[in-house]
């Protein structure tokens, strides 16, 4: 009788707490983010008495980075982007993560890195000219305000580089021409994450 007793006492002390759920971890991030490219451009041939100008630059960029958590604080995923530069339309796709440095309650503060390839998909050449994209680099620091597990607002402080080749039609006397760029601009952009 005893142990009847005891075994009922178990059962109405122990089964409510045994029979909570837990609370789903979410899994799944994803930043969206629009801002501008801000840099200074150098031009020129001074070989052929072209003096050599310098110029800003803004362009516009769109990206959008969607990940899965490793752990509260440790993002990995693929990040893809449009960068409309003046002589060129970028769409990089890259490997990238996100890191949260601090552990705030409304705001906190996160890295990110994502390196990968810029192509040329939708960019529309000149007769003769092919745009090529290459390597694309962005390293940078943002802040997000909301509660941690929410949506929350970006900005996010990053430096793009981006190298792109062209290859232009010959001249007159038939020789190979091309060109190599590379892009190297202050992102400044804001956005959502989840």
């Amino acid at each position: 009788m005893k142990s009847l007793f005891l075994f009922t006492i178990h059962l109405l002390i122990l089964s409510p707490v045994m029979a909570q759920k837990s609370v789903p971890v979410k899994r799944f991030v994803n930043h969206t983010e629009v801002g501008g490219l801000f840099g200074r451009v150098n031009y020129g041939d001074v070989a052929n008495n072209n003096p050599e100008m310098s110029e800003s630059k803004v362009s516009l960029t769109v990206q959008s980075y969607g990940g899965i958590k490793l752990n509260d604080r440790l993002s990995t995923g693929l990040t893809v982007a449009i960068d409309w530069y003046k002589a060129a339309l970028i769409n990089p796709v890259s490997a990238g993560v996100r890191y949260d440095l601090t552990n705030g309650k409304a705001a906190r503060l996160f890295a990110s890195a994502d390196a990968g390839y810029g192509f040329a998909w939708f960019h529309n050449d000149l007769d003769g000219y092919k745009t090529k994209g290459g390597l694309m680099l962005n390293p940078g620091i943002g802040l997000k305000y909301g509660k941690p597990g929410n949506s929350a607002f970006t900005i996010v402080l990053s430096w793009k580089r981006q190298q792109v080749q062209v290859d232009k039609p010959p001249l007159w006397n038939g020789t190979e021409r091309w060109e190599d760029r590379v892009y190297n601009r202050l992102a400044v952009r804001i956005g959502m994450s989840i």
